[in-house]
């Protein structure tokens, strides 16, 4: 028989305060190694100090965080050296070039890299060219670049990476999502946080949806959107009768208004080809089909009532 899939981060009963506030409540999550981990939830949730917590920059009130079986409290040295990290933000030097800084970064970790070496890593996030600018020329896509590479400068196995598209454009952010991949392909295990319901479906093979500091969901995306057993919405333009449409095969609900028709449907292949008929008797030519299907923002919003964005900066 072969062995089971080896856990690279363990949680164990987290739970860390700021004063009166208690950030983290009893979060227990394992990530295994070789994949994409997503925590999801909206600002403020706890999902940064769950991360901090494993790379030693908050001490928990009670519960365990262990990096490959190291005890980031008792072994934070061991510990640490395992670990790369990305910020929401990363504080640079806007006087040393690019080189300069992945050099002195790697030397935290007491890993000297060769000039060839720093290239090397530069190039491997489309950075090469830009290794004697100095770090204040950038815009915010090549820092966002330059912080992921000064993640893995120290060569890490676990990879942790606190919301990192937070404020880039839609062409950015895939970018982003592409350098994340190829790091999990070098063998790398990656937890990341998000309030992008879309970047953890698209990146994560697993995910915890975490609210008010605890864990209210997780599981693959796919098996936690498919939990709900909701009904996709489908809507298009079309003068038709709403009893009908009501009528429809899989449409639990449908409403007309005008010549804008929404109905929920269980089957959407179903519907819709019954749909096409109902037009055609009709005389009608459908216009503006669109089907939404069920997200984990659904997920977020079947379990607390809020939406995952909803909450302000915190």
């Amino acid at each position: 028989m072969s062995a089971g899939p080896t856990n690279a981060l363990a949680f164990d009963d987290l739970h860390v305060s700021y004063g009166e506030v208690k950030a983290v409540r009893g979060v227990t999550l394992a990530v295994e190694e070789g994949e994409i981990f997503g925590v999801l939830g909206p600002n403020g949730a706890g999902k940064t100090t769950t991360l901090s917590a494993a790379f030693g920059l908050v001490r928990p009130d009670r519960g365990t965080v262990t990096v490959l079986g190291h005890d980031v409290t008792r072994e934070p040295h061991a510990a640490k050296r395992k670990l790369g990290v990305s910020l929401q933000t990363t504080a640079f030097f806007d006087g040393l070039t690019l080189a300069e800084i992945v050099e002195l970064y790697a030397s935290f970790y007491e890993v000297f890299l060769s000039q060839a070496q720093i290239k090397a890593l530069l190039g491997r996030f489309g950075l090469a060219d830009l290794a004697k600018r100095q770090a204040g020329e950038l815009s915010g896509g090549q820092q966002q670049r330059v912080a992921l590479a000064l993640a893995i400068a120290n060569d890490p196995r676990i990879v942790l990476l606190d919301e990192p598209t937070t404020g880039l454009d839609p062409h950015a952010r895939r970018n982003v999502w592409d350098v994340i991949r190829k790091m999990r392909d070098e063998g790398r295990t990656v937890l990341l946080t998000t309030h992008y319901m879309e970047e953890a479906e698209e990146l994560c093979h697993r995910v915890a949806i975490i609210d008010r500091g605890e864990v209210i969901a997780k599981g693959t995306p796919g098996a936690l959107i498919n939990s709900l057993e909701g009904d996709s919405t489908i809507t298009v333009t079309a003068k038709l009768d709403e009893e009908k449409v009501k009528a429809l095969p899989a449409v639990s609900c449908a409403r007309v208004e005008g010549t804008r028709v929404v109905m929920k449907s269980s089957d959407v292949t179903a519907t819709v080809i019954a749909l096409q008929r109902l037009a055609a008797d009709s005389m009608q030519m459908m216009r503006d089909l669109t089907i939404k299907q069920p997200t984990l923002e659904d997920v977020f919003l079947a379990k607390t009532g809020r939406h995952l964005r909803s909450e302000e900066e915190g």
